[in-house]
């Protein structure tokens, strides 16, 4: 079998439009031209014969450390090289005219070989190549051009080209065909400006303020600038376990993730800016797609997504399917519709302004004419039934926007059928125990109910939430971290949930158990890599990171549950009200 980084190996580079994954050993695995959801150039993290890759290699040299450039996407990787140390530094230009991937290579005691192979469409294509001069390669199909410092070479698909002991050097895939060092050094100066600039719009101070601010920078980078959409993750089909079948697209905006990110983020200290694109995308994808509700999940330029498609690639370890788009865009998932009035009535509560109202009363209507009717839940069960977290979310979503309706026949419409949906869990959705069930009829409890006490659905030391924790500790808990219950699929099979595991966290804080709390944070911290990664989930066994990465999903619940922990210090309530 051919080598595979660990995610936790892989770093991330961004220009907020797309990104680039780079391991520890400054190899490039992963790469989608233009945008996140486009076809890979370099794609060996999913096939390490069939997809592209860019590898550094030279004689002698040692992974020390690396670290981006205070809270840029800039990265620095640095080696030592029989004692002496050797930097790669890796960028995506951000606010420029042109787009693409920099790297800068520090002198080094022996010579720095580059190979790049770079194979279209996941490396199910073939590129076709043009030597424009001995320093110049362009990509005819994909209408780029890889330019270096030194001479390339071409063999077949792979150009590779070295910098000679003791020299410097620079490379770049992009899309300008006249690259020079001066000009690689002017825009790694703009970048870093430009990262400032982003970085403004969003801060934090207090507990784990380090690792804090590493999920924001994640969270920014998996922003696509021009709709303001967050995606879920930058991959696809990262297994969520090793050699099965539970293998995913993520690169797309979920508007239950999307959500729960603004949500967090309107909690800590921003400028208003990321609530309001949160909103402006929601409307936008309504319009444009002529709906009176949001769907589950939408490509980041607001287009609805058309199934799914299996492509015949080997996979991470072998894991099977490679998949293209998801098939969950076809679902009907109430908790979506639900999550974003709850993260709108606190943008409003916020900002004092009610944002594309018209958008949002849509929504809430949506809610009152269809919350009856079963759903595929938060964990996209292919079966439907009436999830409980669905219908809590719905509730608690209308009492939420309902003080913001002007209209107090509409507004009173909306409280009444929430409390029509606390009867239906109140007489449904509880087990033998008392403790809230997964779904109606159930005698099994989930995770998603943590969410109940930071959402303001229901209080910590109520006798459904008390009887909830007990079977949630007892059953489901590892290490102080925790697996979700799922229905088509034994949950004991997979990782332990990491954003679960952060809501566990913020629920522990609220009821005032803050050691709790902070074990659970040290826990979920224990599986980030050294630059505050998270993946979806946590391997305990082997200590792998499993699921696609970066999870925005986890980095935001990981931020809000620290905040919730942080206000419980101080004695306040961080409960949505």
């Amino acid at each position: 079998m051919l080598k595979y980084p660990s995610i936790s190996d892989l770093a991330v580079i961004s220009d907020r439009h797309t990104c680039a994954l780079v391991s520890n050993e400054g190899s490039i695995n992963w790469y989608c031209p233009d945008r996140f959801d486009g076809e890979a150039l370099l794609s060996s993290l999913i096939d390490s014969k069939k997809g592209g890759l860019w590898s550094v290699s030279a004689r002698g040299k040692t992974f020390l450390g690396r670290q981006f450039q205070d809270r840029s996407s800039v990265l620095h990787t640095y080696f030592s090289i029989h004692g002496k140390g050797f930097t790669l530094t890796d960028f995506m230009p951000l606010g420029l005219t042109w787009t693409g991937i920099c790297r800068k290579f520090s002198r080094a005691p022996v010579p720095v070989c580059n190979e790049v192979k770079l194979r279209p469409n996941y490396g199910l294509e073939n590129e076709e190549f043009i030597v424009t001069s001995p320093n110049t390669i362009k990509l005819k199909r994909s209408g780029l051009w890889l330019s270096a410092s030194h001479p390339l070479s071409l063999s077949r698909d792979i150009i590779s080209f070295t910098i000679p002991p003791g020299e410097e050097g620079w490379a770049s895939l992009t899309n300008s065909a006249k690259m020079t060092f001066e000009l690689v050094s002017e825009s790694l100066d703009i970048t870093l400006k430009n990262w400032e600039k982003v970085e403004d719009l969003v801060n934090y101070h207090g507990p784990f303020e380090n690792q804090v601010r590493n999920s924001l920078r994640a969270l920014q980078q998996m922003v696509y600038e021009p709709s303001g959409g967050i995606i879920a993750a930058a991959t696809t089909s990262l297994p969520e376990v090793i050699g099965g079948k539970r293998n995913y697209d993520y690169r797309y905006v979920w508007m239950r993730d999307a959500a729960l990110i603004t949500s967090s983020l309107t909690q800590i200290i921003t400028t208003g800016e990321l609530e309001r694109k949160f909103i402006s995308f929601i409307a936008g994808a309504m319009e444009k797609n002529k709906e009176d509700h949001v769907s589950c999940l939408y490509k980041i330029d607001q287009t609805k997504i058309i199934g799914m498609e299996e492509i015949p690639l080997s996979g991470y370890l072998e894991s099977r399917p490679v998949v293209i788009g998801n098939a969950a865009a076809k679902q009907f998932q109430l908790d979506a519709e639900a999550n974003v009035l709850i993260a709108c009535s606190m943008i409003y509560d916020k900002f004092g302004e009610r944002t594309n109202w018209e958008t949002v009363s849509k929504i809430a209507d949506f809610i009152c004419k269809n919350w009856e009717r079963k759903d595929n839940g938060i964990w996209e069960e292919e079966q439907q039934q009436h999830y409980t977290s669905s219908k809590a979310f719905a509730a608690r979503g209308l009492e939420l926007i309902a003080p913001y309706q002007e209209d107090q026949a509409e507004a009173k419409r909306w409280r009444d059928n929430a409390a029509l949906i606390r009867k239906f869990i109140d007489e449904n959705c509880k087990t033998s125990s008392g403790a809230y069930a997964v779904h109606a009829g159930s005698e099994d409890v989930d995770l998603s109910a943590a969410l109940f006490v930071p959402f303001g659905f229901d209080h910590a030391n109520s006798h459904a939430m008390q009887a909830t924790i007990r079977v949630l500790e007892k059953n489901y808990c590892q290490n102080n971290l925790y697996r979700r219950h799922l229905l088509e699929f034994d949950s004991s099979g997979e990782g332990t949930f990491l954003a679960g595991s952060c809501w566990m966290a913020h629920y522990y804080a609220v009821a005032g158990n803050l050691k709790r709390s902070k074990e659970i944070l040290e826990a979920v911290l224990s599986f980030s890599n050294d630059l505050g990664y998270f993946s979806e989930e946590a391997d305990l066994t082997t200590g792998q990171m499993l699921g696609n990465f970066p999870q925005t999903f986890v980095h935001s619940s990981f931020i809000c549950a620290v905040n919730g922990y942080k206000l419980a210090l101080y004695g306040k309530d961080s409960t949505v009200q």
